[in-house]
């Protein structure tokens, strides 16, 4: 299609210059004529613009055009929110819609772009720059946006995304009384002190039902602590005690209400990282030995430790002797204070080379120099969440063994009664090659290991064995208790590895991880699972001291349960992937041991709010004189319609774009307005009709 229309152009005779210095001559003079109250003054001021008009020489331009396009670029919210309920179905049908009504306009190209997900929430103001980046700004005709209206990234002024004079426009889809209950979280503290209580401040909102009753579930690493009710609305507190070092997660759950949208956002999920203050530890030793001092040395290394030691120095060998236990001390042990009221609050107990001890006392009975009353404390201590390390000596073996008190009862391996005094280089098993407490020194025993020469014979009741002696001996034990943890070293020889005998060993280190996950640090536990996501999966990693078959189960944030089988792919490392179906918290369990692992953010923005709202892009439509066309879940589009620019664009019936009626130029003849003898002839018969004139 050509569209021809004229226009004027000038090719000049003379130097543009002199044209208007000879025209201000003619115009002076027919000025002084005027002056000088001579009726021919027009007549001559004529004739000099007929003379510039010949000079400048006036040509007509003949162009032939091609109308070009006005762009309109679509913008579809293809985010999480998005594809709740009914909404992507609605989305859809209403984009096709819109697209064939906009194609039908042959002025009109269409360009689309969509919003993707986003662990930020709906990031329209991005794609809007990305859509625009291609699109010419001076035939942009609108833009119209397809989503709920829950937008997270426009700027404060946000009209100035777009070129003036070009209006956004947006169609809002989903249920505006749709149910929708959350919560969510006023104050999430991320770090806090074990064994004290964290404070949360959350709130549950539920649009239209405020003041009414919710019960709320709190779960700390997997376990349900308590339920309770709380008022929509109002801001509830909430202590949460921390168990353990390092992360510990915390669920927060509201029940449902009947017809809600999603349940996604019924949860709030936070980690909070456990610290330790300081870490209280009471060192027990039965008698003084060449190791006790060892011990002691790598307690106080850490600054984090503050020590309590109670080294027994009475010598049951001595015979007659009648001195009582409180004559024989150095100075009087709180014996009753530690063991009764003050166990609790020590984070880890050890008994070196203890022994069951006996003093004479005034009535001439021997009393134990450590009551049964007291182990009996430890033992509670330790079922009900302590950690016990015990390392023997001899004395283990023999009739004043500590496995003939009420400590038995969580000791995972017991005596056999014999010691096998021989040289040997401690080793690893194969559980001992696989427990993160030993896992780092896999292969170094032949070469760096130095030698023990005593061991205690036992045999496991409970737990694993990591380090053997000779003839698979057990000689480091753990297990775990009730809620508390043991160790045991069923040999008095590791000092030598501290003195550095025969090359030593890893000393400090081996017994200060076996020290830490004896406190539980989550980081040294052998049976472990963990998750992260990597391009659209969950990968997923279980680890254990187990052989077999492996299979995880993973409840996704839409509620869905998947069974996931594992594959070995290192001894006690078993891994598989699961296809991701969007943002939020994934809870994995396989057996025993569970975790929750998130993609994107624990608590998505994009749950935040989730019914559909004009408010947010208000501003945007007003600022650029668009509109908001709610349609709910009818698919319907409003009718398109060209305006001029600068003309109102805003209307409740229509999505009004610009037409800019822009065009290119595909050639242009040029041709003289008239012949440049007619415009001499005309200044000339001007000039002829002013003599006449004045001649009368």
């Amino acid at each position: 299609m050509f569209d021809f229309l004229p226009n004027m152009a000038f090719d000049p005779l003379l130097p543009v210059g002199w044209i208007i210095g000879l025209g201000c001559l003619m115009f002076l003079a027919a000025l002084a004529t005027g002056i000088g109250r001579l009726r021919s003054y027009f007549l001559r001021l004529l004739a000099g613009l007929f003379i510039v008009l010949a000079l400048l020489n006036p040509q007509t331009v003949i162009e032939e055009r091609d109308p070009l396009k006005d762009a309109v670029l679509v913008i579809k919210d293809e985010s999480e929110s998005m594809k709740l309920g009914e909404r992507a179905e609605a989305a859809d049908k209403t984009y096709q819609a819109l697209i064939e009504q906009l194609e039908a306009d042959p002025s009109l190209d269409v360009s689309t772009t969509v919003i993707r997900p986003d662990s930020d929430g709906t990031r329209l103001t991005t794609s809007l720059i990305d859509g625009l980046g291609n699109l010419p700004a001076s035939r942009l005709a609108g833009v119209i946006a397809i989503t709920d209206g829950q937008v997270h990234d426009l700027p404060q002024n946000p009209e100035t995304l777009l070129p003036e004079g070009v209006p956004f426009h947006s169609i809002i889809i989903g249920e505006e009384k749709t149910r929708d209950r959350r919560i969510s979280a006023l104050v999430a503290p991320k770090f806090g002190l074990v064994g004290e209580q964290a404070e949360f401040e959350l709130r549950v909102d539920d649009p239209g039902f405020e003041g009414e009753r919710a019960n709320i579930e709190i779960k700390l690493n997997g376990e349900t602590k308590a339920r309770f009710p709380a008022t929509i609305g109002n801001r509830i507190s909430i202590p949460i005690e921390i168990e353990r070092r390092g992360p510990n997660t915390i669920e927060l759950t509201v029940r449902a209400a009947e017809g809600e949208l999603t349940l996604n956002n019924n949860v709030f999920v936070a980690e909070i990282s456990g610290i330790r203050d300081r870490m209280r530890v009471l060192l027990v030793t039965g008698e003084p030995h060449n190791g006790g001092r060892s011990w002691r040395n790598l307690l106080k290394s850490d600054p984090a430790v503050e020590l309590v030691q109670f080294t027994i120095l009475t010598n049951p060998r001595v015979k007659n002797t009648n001195a009582r236990q409180g004559e024989l001390s150095l100075i009087a042990f709180p014996t009753r204070q530690l063991f009764e009221e003050k166990l609790d609050e020590f984070d880890l107990i050890i008994f070196d080379h203890f022994r069951r001890r006996f003093a004479p006392s005034r009535s001439g009975r021997s009393t134990p120099i450590l009551s049964p009353v007291y182990l009996q404390n430890v033992a509670r201590y330790v079922d009900d969440g302590g950690a016990l390390l015990i390392a023997t000596g001899p004395a283990f073996a023999e009739q004043e063994s500590i496995y003939r008190s009420p400590l038995a009862a969580v000791l995972p391996t017991r005596p056999t009664g014999e010691t096998t005094k021989e040289a040997f280089k401690p080793e690893l098993n194969e559980k001992g090659r696989r427990h993160p407490i030993t896992s780092s020194f896999s292969g170094k025993e032949d070469q760096t290991w130095g030698k023990w020469f005593r061991i205690i014979d036992n045999k496991p009741i409970s737990g694993d064995v990591l380090m053997e002696g000779p003839d698979a001996a057990p000689l480091l034990v753990i297990d775990k208790i009730g809620e508390g943890r043991v160790a045991m070293l069923m040999s008095d020889q590791a000092w030598l590895w501290s003195k550095g005998f025969d090359g030593g060993g890893p000393y400090s280190e081996m017994f200060r991880r076996t020290a830490h996950w004896l406190m539980g640090e989550p980081d040294l536990d052998a049976e472990k699972l963990t998750a992260t996501a990597e391009n659209g999966l969950l990968a997923i990693e279980r680890r254990t001291l187990k052989d077999g078959a492996q299979t995880v189960v993973v409840e996704k944030p839409d509620g869905t349960k998947e069974n996931v089988r594992l594959s070995k792919t290192a001894n006690g490392i078993y891994r598989g992937s699961v296809k991701s179906t969007g943002q939020g918290a994934y809870r994995l369990a396989s057996g025993d041991v569970s975790t929750v692992a998130a993609i994107g953010s624990l608590n998505p923005r994009e749950y935040a709010k989730l019914q559909p709202t004009k408010e947010i892009l208000e501003p945007f439509a007003t600022g650029t004189k668009g509109g908001l066309f709610s349609t709910e879940l009818s698919g319907a589009v409003p009718t398109i319609r060209r305006v001029k620019p600068g003309k109102t664009t805003a209307n409740d019936d229509w999505i009004n774009l610009v037409a800019h009626e822009d065009y290119a130029v595909r050639s242009s003849k040029r041709s003289p307005l008239a012949p440049g003898w007619l415009f001499f002839a005309l200044a000339l018969l001007s000039m002829g009709g002013a003599w006449l004139r004045e001649g009368k």
